[in-house]
């Protein structure tokens, strides 16, 4: 039995990365193998952050120049040949998932969460969040009696945002969809932490800071946490 050991941690080879670029940058290693790279700027922090496939723990420092290269000019091909190379030689690590087919409706009866999302994307994340984003599947009449409601959700794997139906109706105001809209794709921004003992983190305190900044954010809390409107949700 052969074991695998990686040639650098996350915090060294984000160290690397930032020394080759010259720029502020936070990685954060995945195992989504239908995106195994991607780099986005951060309004918040003014630098770049870079997702990279666990795979290039284990780089050598030729492909990790190549990514360098890719970070500070995502559209230039010069490292693209050597990173191609990797990739390709490492497939065999990347996760094998059978693809679900997911139909996206982003047009609502009262609400367009196509149209939400492109101001949000806009306004608030310089056009980089590329998710897609749908109208969940309604339920059946045996989940009527639930308390509680999950408004939205991200699915890494498939980079999509689903947000529940029950808020396409005449009374959930614009900018309470909008919030929701927000807060998933927030998600999609800032990903999935995780602890040295492997603990996931969605919800981290700089989720929480940029969220609570959002301009509706006490409104959109407000509305929620009046007891009226979720039970005029709950009997949708």
């Amino acid at each position: 039995m052969q074991l695998e050991f990686s040639l650098r941690d996350e915090t060294e080879l984000e160290h690397d990365l930032a020394t080759l670029t010259g720029s502020p940058l936070r990685l954060m290693i995945t195992d989504n193998s239908r995106t195994v790279m991607s780099v986005a700027p951060d309004p918040v922090f003014g630098g770049v952050r870079v997702r990279l496939h666990h795979m290039f723990l284990d780089a050598d420092p030729e492909v990790v120049r190549a990514v360098a290269a890719w970070v500070k000019r995502p559209k230039s091909r010069s490292g693209a040949p050597v990173i191609d190379a990797y990739i390709r030689e490492n497939r065999h690590r990347m996760r094998r998932k059978a693809r679900r087919v997911t139909t996206v409706q982003a047009r609502g009866v009262h609400h367009d969460l196509r149209k939400l999302f492109d101001e949000v994307n806009g306004a608030h994340f310089g056009n980089t969040i590329t998710a897609a984003i749908t109208w969940g599947k309604r339920g059946n009449g045996a989940r009527r009696r639930q308390r509680t409601i999950r408004f939205g959700s991200y699915t890494v794997d498939d980079n999509l945002i689903r947000l529940h139906p029950v808020l396409d109706q005449s009374f959930v105001p614009a900018y309470f969809v909008r919030y929701i809209v927000f807060h998933e794709m927030l998600h999609a921004h800032l990903g999935i932490e995780e602890s040295e003992t492997g603990r996931r983190r969605i919800h981290t305190r700089e989720f929480a800071r940029i969220e609570r900044a959002y301009p509706d954010y006490a409104r959109a809390c407000a509305w929620e946490a009046n007891a009226a409107n979720i039970r005029k949700l709950l009997k949708k």
